[in-house]
């Protein structure tokens, strides 16, 4: 009787410690914020075959590459032999009041998460209103030339932590004072460029500003994990390479390389032909 008391307890340490070690590689979240309700949000998970979480939003729709339910808050998901997770939902985690809109989204992990990224897109037309109303801290502001962007990249995610993103921002609709303003400023502004251009007409001088805007392949790197990463840098070093030498550059496997070709050509950062017994892959970004 004691024997089987003593191995029980030493099962239940060993399920014990095997929860405790388990670990998230990668926890990556992409928000595309929609309209004034809606976004549309990607979660992309490495290295896990299993993995639960609860998102504290109200799903209307989800999508997945493995399967997955959802029992209220709680999303569960098994996956069999495959490297990433990808999880897709829609859900209404925008509230607006006035001209102000709250993106705010909560999570609560059941596994530690050694790095976790989250990109939020703003809707085109929109400007965040306060900075200090992004949380958490620690984040980076971008822009793809149409949208603002607004990027945080953690370390070392604890599960007894709360996880939670939120962006306040507001669109441009200036009031009528603003715009008798800003229509005064706008003649001035007219007149003072009507006298330069006379001036450098007169000294038959042209000046040519440059503008540098930053570059959509930035940001998209930004996003890549690290066999993503690998990869395309190869394919962009070369131009053209064929998928067998991907493969015997990297050390990947072919299943892998297969899989990481596809995503970056979703991203339009490669483009993949078949050739033969094999693939060529270009890059499509230089």
């Amino acid at each position: 009787m004691e024997k089987l008391k003593f191995l029980s307890i030493f099962i239940v340490s060993l399920l014990s410690l095997q929860i405790t070690l388990a670990k998230i590689d990668y926890f990556g979240i992409d928000a595309q914020i929609l309209d004034d309700k809606f976004a549309n949000i990607k979660f992309t998970i490495h290295k896990l075959s299993e993995i639960s979480f609860r998102f504290y939003g109200n799903i209307r729709n989800i999508s997945s590459n493995v399967n997955c339910e959802v029992e209220g808050e709680l999303i569960s998901c098994k996956s069999e032999n495959t490297t990433a997770i990808n999880i897709q939902i829609l859900s209404d985690v925008v509230a607006r009041a006035g001209n102000i809109y709250n993106f705010n989204i909560q999570l609560e992990l059941k596994d530690d998460v050694s790095r976790v990224t989250s990109l939020v897109t703003l809707p085109i037309g929109m400007i965040i209103k306060d900075e200090n109303d992004i949380f958490p801290s620690g984040y980076r502001t971008l822009s793809n030339g149409r949208n603002i962007l607004v990027y945080w990249e953690l370390e070392n995610v604890s599960s007894t932590q709360p996880l939670g993103f939120r962006v306040k921002y507001q669109s441009i609709q200036p009031s009528p004072e603003i715009f008798n303003k800003f229509y005064l400023l706008i003649l001035l502004l007219l007149i003072a460029l009507f006298f330069v251009a006379l001036y450098a007409f007169k000294k038959r001088k042209v000046i040519v500003k440059k503008i540098v805007r930053v570059r959509p392949e930035k940001i998209v790197m930004e996003v890549l994990d690290e066999y993503e990463k690998k990869v395309y840098e190869i394919v962009k070093e070369a131009g053209k390479i064929r998928q067998n030498e991907i493969v015997a550059k990297t050390g990947f496997s072919k299943a892998r390389v297969s899989r990481v070709l596809k995503s970056l050509a979703e991203k339009k950062l490669v483009k993949v032909e078949k050739r033969g017994r094999t693939n060529i892959v270009e890059a499509l970004r230089k």
